[in-house]
């Protein structure tokens, strides 16, 4: 009887299967994680959203504002009353074949069930209004990745048991962004976002 020696045949199959494996675990690793909505659904590219804070007696949803007697731009804000849901919003990933919002993600933010004749409802990043001090407004640029564009892109990361909402862009490369949590600054009875308050705001996604 003919003996066949399988070790040389088996070795690279196994070495092939270790590759193979090893390089899926890679690729599934560089893939973020979805951010989920209240319902345990992932937020999708292009539909509505109301960013609520998280639990009861933090306050309402998000609308626009004015401070400081400037109607442009006007302020993304937090309304007091925690009855009030705000303006829903969508969210738009820099990738634009990306239809699912992970974490760590730059994206745009807008509003959208609002027009303001004067202004886009896209958010973005001025240190205009207050010196020192990075607000956050409307009045930016949707799509169009790169330095001229820097204030105009967010990103959404755990907190505890829900989300925050951050500033750290890397559309960039060779830009050295400010970086910080976006939390609640008190402005003439307002509750303008700004970045670098600590505790950040805590939110949580509602589908319009």
């Amino acid at each position: 009887m003919k003996v066949i020696n399988i070790t040389r045949f088996t070795v690279p199959f196994l070495l092939v299967t270790l590759l193979s494996t090893t390089l899926f675990l890679v690729k599934a690793q560089d893939v973020a994680e979805p951010i989920l909505d209240v319902s345990g659904n992932a937020v999708r590219r292009g539909v509505n959203y109301y960013i609520l804070p998280a639990g009861r007696g933090n306050g309402g949803g998000l609308q626009v504002a004015s401070i400081r007697n400037r109607t442009n731009p006007l302020v993304v804000s937090q309304n007091a009353d925690e009855s009030v849901i705000g303006v829903n919003v969508q969210f738009l990933p820099v990738d634009p074949k990306e239809n699912t919002v992970r974490l760590s993600i730059d994206m745009n933010v807008k509003f959208t069930s609002m027009v303001i004749s004067d202004s886009s409802t896209v958010w973005r990043i001025n240190t205009e209004l207050i010196p020192e001090h990075y607000l956050v407004t409307i009045g930016g640029v949707e799509g169009n990745p790169g330095r001229e564009t820097l204030g105009n892109w967010f990103n959404i990361d755990k907190y505890e048991d829900a989300y925050k909402l951050v500033y750290c862009p890397v559309v960039c490369e060779t830009c050295r962004p400010f970086c910080g949590e976006i939390g609640i600054l008190e402005e003439n009875g307002k509750r303008v976002l700004f970045v670098g308050r600590d505790p950040p705001l805590k939110v949580t996604f509602h589908k319009v």
